[in-house]
């Protein structure tokens, strides 16, 4: 599932490519991808509009129009956005094309169908259901140690449940969570109450840390170095420094990868 830096490139795509313009029309391919909106109902409301601005919270995009309506973005397993050019052909797997003034398009591509795209009559974010329950973002100045240490404070679970609690903080996948816990140093089973203040702090500056070098990266997981452990993160991978073969474990229900050795 795309995760916080994932998301970050694609808003960015969005804006680089489609703030600004005239929506000429939406084709939905798809009805089964939108969510609280009928096809008619989500062209009647961007037809004539332009996107003045996006946002991301966690693993939403959210683009405000003219209209003081807000266009949300969820990618589910895999879904992209891909921008084409006046006579170019619709890629596979386009649920939902924005057809632009000019000719050019946007395309909400989702193949397995796990995403959604929905359209609410507010730009105020704290309006909208699917937001209005998620933590805080990571890596906004103000979501500070002291913030991170009253998230995270009395619960019982582990850190890589603790990490993934979108209510908690917003945006971190299984991914992304097996990298922060062993750029810390810190097994993703131990229960967080267990933690140390030194561990805990090297957790708070990993996650700022991994997730700003991820968006760097473009979001690319080929592109991580091989010192991070997602190179390694697979059946049979073994820890970026060669000190021992990864263990793959289910814990809170999904699939964490760690090191015996390096993780404590």
């Amino acid at each position: 599932m795309p995760e916080l830096p994932d998301v970050e490139v694609r808003r960015r795509y969005f804006e680089a490519t489609s703030l600004g313009q005239p929506v000429a029309r939406v084709s939905v391919h798809d009805a089964r991808a939108l969510e609280g909106v009928t096809a008619a109902a989500l062209g009647r409301g961007l037809r004539g509009t332009r996107f003045v601005s996006t946002a991301r919270r966690g693993k939403y995009l959210l683009a405000a129009t003219d209209r003081d309506s807000t266009l949300l973005l969820h990618f589910g397993m895999g879904g992209e956005l891909v921008y084409t050019r006046k006579g170019e052909a619709r890629p596979k797997w386009s649920r939902v094309e924005f057809h632009f003034g000019g000719g050019d398009r946007l395309h909400y591509i989702d193949l397995r169908l796990f995403g959604k795209v929905a359209l609410h009559p507010t730009t105020d974010l704290s309006e909208i259901p699917d937001i209005a329950k998620l933590g805080p973002e990571p890596l906004d100045r103000s979501f500070t140690y002291k913030r991170f240490e009253e998230a995270v404070a009395g619960r019982r679970t582990t850190v890589h449940q603790v990490l993934m609690d979108q209510e908690l903080i917003a945006g971190i996948g299984n991914i992304f969570s097996d990298e922060i816990t062993y750029q810390a140093g810190v097994r993703p089973d131990r229960p967080v109450g267990d933690l140390s203040a030194e561990e805990m702090r090297r957790i708070y500056d990993r996650m700022k840390w991994t997730l700003r070098r991820a968006i760097e990266l473009d979001a690319d997981l080929d592109a991580h170095p091989e010192r991070f452990l997602i190179p390694h993160r697979e059946k049979d991978g073994v820890c970026p420094r060669g000190n021992a073969r990864l263990v793959r474990k289910t814990i809170g229900g999904r699939s964490s990868y760690f090191c015996p050795i390096c993780q404590r």
